[in-house]
């Protein structure tokens, strides 16, 4: 079938018109606006890229990885969690602890070694508690406890300490255990007391010993901060109390003191030997206390004591074991002049004839007086003791004292009468025949008050030092004595 094209009608050919033409005018560019500028500047371009690769990272850490790792704002001592996964912050805080814990130490003293490990000693750091806290830090709860707690801590950073703990008895028992291997007993100088004075018979040896509270720091502040793999151990030297030298040195005799005995009877020299006997070749250590009771015993005649005149108040009567107390004051001065300690000491109801005033002791066990001493310096003394019928002796060997000592009597008053009066029935009736008859048969003595002091010269200038009153004293007056007859008028 034939297609028929339709022809378009034709028109009347028309001149065209020459379009009028008008002034050229000026193009009009559109001002770049603000963001186009901003864009177009290379700095704000590269702090783009830089804003893109943190959002990124936080994007990365705050979704799929936020449960690797700790959240910012978590340390423990002092070290930003944040940085380490779970399992690296696990790794590292224990391997910490591991190298406090297992840390090998050596122990040395002259070639010999001891091992130690504050693990020994019980040591170890709470790791896993302070791990668990620190991981809970934002990891537990619902989302938005999440989110709170790590937005607080990027204003309230949280820090976590661990805490490291050891035993203390442990450490003290590994201490006494080195301490117990090293310890060598020192040895006194041997000195023998013989008939006359004391001699050195052997030679005093040094020990050693652990200074254990040095070591105990030592190793507390290895617990706990490390250090010095090798620690030498603190050993001292442990001294003898009486070396050789100052056993030499306390030979020396350095106080010799003697009462008159003249005039006693034998029963009373007796006496007074018997008792000075117990302390003949005595030695007295250093802090030691003596009591003179205690070393003499019992005054009795089963202990080899006669009846002999002793002072009984303000009378003159007789008894086992009179002057004894003649010994204690014959030892009395001379420890004085030692340099000991008096610890107890009483003076006689009277005045007595063998000593100065206020240089006497007296004793007794009925009224439980006794004479007691103490050596407070630092050596050994040893005391030596002679009676004869002149004179009552005490030697004193040892040191020689910092000072050189002398005793001070001065009597204060000494015309005190007693007025009381003791009668005696004279049954012969040579001096007295009636019982109203009375006369004199011995005129008391006269009492007094007196002191003693104790005055301290330094040995090479002489002079004074010190002086210290030992002792102010009271004698009453002894009573006279009347004969009075036994007949009536």
């Amino acid at each position: 079938m034939s297609q028929m094209r339709r022809q378009r009608p034709q028109t009347p050919y028309r001149q065209p018109q020459r379009p009028t033409r008008r002034p050229a005018q000026p193009v009009r560019r559109r001002a770049p606006s603000g963001m186009s500028k901003l864009f177009g500047n290379p700095l704000f371009a590269v702090a783009l890229i830089i804003a893109v690769v943190v959002i990124f990272v936080l994007v990365r850490r705050g979704g799929g990885t936020s449960d690797r790792y700790y959240c910012e704002g978590v340390y423990i001592n002092d070290v930003d969690m944040s940085v380490y996964t779970r399992e690296e912050g696990e790794s590292m805080l224990r391997e910490y602890a591991r190298n406090l814990t297992d840390r090998q130490y050596t122990l040395t003293y002259e070639g010999r070694t001891w091992s130690f490990t504050p693990k020994q000693v019980g040591a170890k750091i709470n790791a896993d508690t302070v791990l668990e806290k620190a991981w809970n830090l934002g990891h537990t709860g619902s989302s938005s406890t999440r989110s709170n707690t790590m937005l607080s801590l990027r204003y309230s950073p949280q820090k976590l300490y661990t805490e490291y703990t050891y035993s203390e008895e442990k450490l003290d028992a590994y201490i006494e255990s080195i301490a117990s291997e090293l310890y060598i007993a020192p040895v006194d100088a041997d000195v023998v007391i013989t008939a006359t004075k004391p001699v050195v018979l052997s030679d005093s040896q040094d020990g050693r010993e652990l200074d254990s509270g040095v070591l105990k720091q030592t190793l507390v502040n290895a617990i706990l901060y490390g250090g010095d793999e090798t620690i030498p151990l603190p050993v001292k030297v442990k001294h003898a109390s009486v070396s050789s030298s100052n056993a030499e040195d306390g030979l020396q005799l350095i106080v010799t003191y003697s009462t008159s005995m003249e005039g006693s009877a034998s029963n009373r020299r007796n006496n007074v030997r018997l008792a000075l006997s117990n302390f003949n070749g005595f030695a007295v250590k250093p802090g030691e206390t003596v009591s003179f009771n205690e070393v003499v015993g019992s005054r009795t005649e089963l202990n080899g004591y006669l009846t002999a005149t002793v002072y009984y108040g303000a009378s003159v009567t007789t008894g086992i074991g009179g002057g004894v107390c003649q010994a204690s004051s014959t030892l009395y001065p001379p420890l004085l002049k030692a340099g000991m300690t008096i610890v107890e000491r009483h003076n006689h109801t009277m005045v007595v004839a063998y000593c100065e005033a206020s240089m006497d002791a007296t004793v007794s066990e009925d009224a439980a007086d006794d004479f007691v001493f103490c050596n407070d310096t630092d050596y050994t003394i040893y005391i030596y003791t002679s009676v004869t019928s002149e004179a009552a002796t005490v030697m004193i060997y040892g040191r020689r004292p910092d000072y050189r000592i002398e005793l001070v009597s001065t009597i204060l008053q000494n015309d005190i009468k007693n007025t009381a009066v003791t009668y005696v029935k004279d049954e012969s009736g040579k001096y007295a025949y009636y019982t109203d008859e009375y006369k004199l048969k011995k005129e008391g003595k006269l009492g007094r008050r007196s002191k003693l002091e104790r005055v301290f010269y330094d040995w090479n200038t002489g002079e004074e030092v010190k002086r210290e009153l030992v002792s102010e004293d009271y004698y009453s007056g002894e009573r006279d004595t009347y004969w009075v007859g036994v007949h009536k008028p």
